[in-house]
C-alpha cells in the first residue's frame, strides 16, 4: 500500500474510533479493538501478524502497568470509604481559612485528583463546599467549577491515575519522572484556573443546593468520626515520595544498598501496595468490609482503565511494527507543523468527542509512541502534550461535566459558560507551560 493510502487508512481509523465511541456510544474497549483489527488488515499486515501484534501489544503494556492501575484504583476507593478525602479537605480549609475557601478547594481537589477520579472528588466534597458557600455567601459557579477542574488537572497530568499512568507506560517513560513533571505543570495550571474561577464567581451567581447544606449539617450533628489529618495524607503522599526518591537515587547512588532498597520500595507496585494498606488502616478496623468489599469496589472501577490501557498498547504495537509510523512521521515533518502540536491535538480531539480524558491521553500516547524518535520529540514532552490535550473542552458528553453541573446547582447555559471555557484554559496553560519547558531545553 502506498504512503498516501496508509495515511488515509490511519485518518479513517481515528475517525471511526471517535464515531463508534462518540456517536454510537460503543464502549471504548470494543471500539479500540475493532479499529486495531481493521487497521491491521487494511494496511496489509495480514491476519496472523495483526493478531500477533494485538496480543503482544496488549500483554506487553499490561505486564508492567496492570497491577499498578488496579492498586491505584483500590486505594482511591478506600480513601473515599474511610472519609480520608473529607479529612484532607477540612485540614486544608483550617490552614488557609474559610475566607480563602476557593484556595482550599483548589488545593484539596488537586491533591485528591492524584488518586481519586475527578467525578468522585466532586461527589465526595460537594457537601462541604456547598455548606461553606452558603455561610460565606460564595457562588457555586466558581467553586463548583474549581472543585472539578483542580481535580481534573492532576487527574490528567499526574500518575497514578489511569490516563497519565497508561500514557507513561506506553511511552516507556519513568514513572518518577512523569509524576514529578506532571506535578510541576499542574501547579501553574491550577493557579491560573483558580484565578479564572474567581472571575466566574463574580459573573454568575449560583446558590448551593439546599440538600447539600442539610446533608453536611446532619453529618456534623451525627459526629461521624473522620481519620486524622496526618494519616489521611499518607496513603497518597508516601507512594509519590517513594517513587520519586527511587528515580533520583537510581541516578545519584546507583549500585549502593540504599539505592537498591529504595528501588524496591519505590517500584510503583510496591509503593501503591503500601499506600493501599495505609488507606485501609484509616478505617480503624480489619473486617470483611475493609479487607474485601471495598477492594472489590475498587477492582470493579479498575477494569475499564486496565482493558483500555492494554488495547492502547495493542494499537501502539500495530503502528510501531507496521509501515504507518514512518509515513506519518514523514508527513508531519514535511508539513512544517511543529511536531509537539500533534500529540496535543490528537488527545484534545479524542477527549472532546468521547468525553473521556483517559481515552484521550492514552490514544495520543499510543499513536505518538512509534513516531517520537523520527519527530525528534522526547517521551516526556510527548507525555505532557498528551496530558494537556486530555484536559481540552469538556462539553455535555462528559460525565464530569454533568456531575459538576447538577451537584453545583448550575443550569446548562451557565455550565457551558463556566466549565467548558475553564477546561479550554487549563489545557492551554498546561500545553503552554510544556512549550516553555521545551524552549528552555529543560525537557
Amino acid at each position: 500500500m502506498g504512503g498516501t493510502w496508509l495515511i488515509v487508512a490511519f485518518v479513517l481509523a481515528i475517525f471511526f474510533l471517535v464515531l463508534l465511541i462518540g456517536k454510537f456510544k460503543l464502549h471504548p474497549s470494543l471500539a479500540i479493538l475493532l479499529v486495531v483489527l481493521a487497521l491491521g488488515l487494511v494496511i496489509g499486515l495480514g491476519p496472523k501478524k495483526t493478531l500477533d501484534l494485538t496480543y503482544s501489544g496488549f500483554a506487553g503494556t499490561l505486564k508492567s502497568i496492570g497491577i499498578v492501575i488496579f492498586l491505584g484504583t483500590v486505594m482511591g476507593q478506600i480513601l473515599e470509604e474511610t472519609g480520608a478525602a473529607v479529612s484532607i479537605t477540612k485540614t486544608i480549609i483550617r490552614l488557609v481559612g474559610e475566607k480563602n475557601v476557593d484556595l482550599a478547594v483548589a488545593i484539596s481537589a488537586a491533591f485528591l485528583g492524584i488518586a481519586v477520579f475527578a467525578d468522585s472528588v466532586v461527589i465526595i466534597l460537594i457537601p462541604i463546599v456547598a455548606t461553606i458557600a452558603y455561610y460565606t455567601k460564595r457562588s457555586m459557579s466558581g467553586l463548583g467549577t474549581l472543585l472539578f477542574l483542580a481535580a481534573y488537572i492532576t487527574h490528567s497530568l499526574v500518575p497514578p491515575t489511569p490516563g497519565p499512568l497508561a500514557a507513561a507506560a506506553v511511552l516507556k517513560l519513568d514513572l518518577g519522572t512523569s509524576i514529578f513533571w506532571g506535578i510541576v505543570v499542574s501547579i501553574p495550571t491550577v493557579i491560573v484556573t483558580w484565578l479564572y474561577c474567581k472571575y466566574l464567581e463574580k459573573k454568575y451567581w449560583v446558590e448551593p443546593k439546599p440538600e447539600h447544606v442539610a446533608a453536611a449539617k446532619q453529618a456534623e450533628e451525627a459526629g461521624t468520626a473522620l481519620p486524622g489529618s496526618f494519616g489521611s495524607f499518607m496513603p497518597i503522599l508516601l507512594p509519590v515520595v517513594f517513587i520519586t526518591a527511587a528515580s533520583l537515587m537510581e541516578s545519584a547512588l546507583k549500585g549502593t544498598t540504599a539505592a537498591g532498597v529504595m528501588s524496591f520500595l519505590g517500584d510503583p507496585m510496591v509503593a501503591l501496595l503500601i499506600g493501599t494498606f495505609l488507606a485501609m488502616a484509616l478505617a480503624g478496623r480489619w473486617d470483611k468490609t475493609v479487607l474485601n468489599d471495598w477492594v472489590e469496589k475498587g477492582i470493579a472501577g479498575s477494569a475499564m482503565p486496565i482493558i483500555v490501557t492494554g488495547l492502547g498498547g495493542a494499537l501502539a504495537a500495530l503502528l510501531k511494527d507496521g509501515p504507518l509510523s514512518k509515513e506519518l512521521a514523514q508527513m508531519i515533518v514535511s508539513s512544517g507543523l511543529p511536531p509537539i502540536v500533534v500529540p496535543f491535538v490528537i488527545s484534545a480531539v479524542v477527549c472532546t468527542i468521547t468525553g473521556s480524558n483517559t481515552v484521550g491521553v492514552l490514544t495520543g500516547a499510543a499513536l505518538m509512541e512509534p513516531m517520537i524518535g523520527s519527530l525528534g520529540l522526547s517521551p516526556l514532552a510527548t507525555f505532557l502534550a498528551c496530558a494537556s490535550g486530555g484536559q481540552w473542552i469538556k462539553i455535555p458528553n462528559s460525565s464530569g461535566f454533568w456531575v459538576t453541573t447538577t451537584l453545583s446547582n448550575m443550569d446548562l447555559p451557565i455550565a457551558m459558560r463556566t466549565i467548558t471555557p475553564a477546561t479550554v484554559i487549563s489545557g492551554a496553560v498546561s500545553f503552554g507551560f510544556t512549550l516553555l519547558l521545551m524552549a528552555l531545553h529543560i525537557i
